[in-house]
């Protein structure tokens, strides 16, 4: 959401996939660099949890 509670980006996980896809429609190409790295911020926190765990 942008500071006018409109919506950037939908953001999903498909699940029927081998690996973790996920599939991003901007609203505004303007925004498209920040729904990726929002994107990846997440999977970067979800691989350092598992390594966590792992140990």
């Amino acid at each position: 959401m942008d500071e006018n509670y409109d919506t950037v980006a939908i953001i999903r996980k498909e699940i029927f996939n081998l690996t973790d896809t996920h599939v991003i429609d901007v609203k505004d190409p303007e925004n498209a660099l920040d729904a990726l790295m929002f994107v990846l911020a997440i999977d970067a926190e979800k691989c350092s949890r598992n390594k966590r765990q792992n140990y």
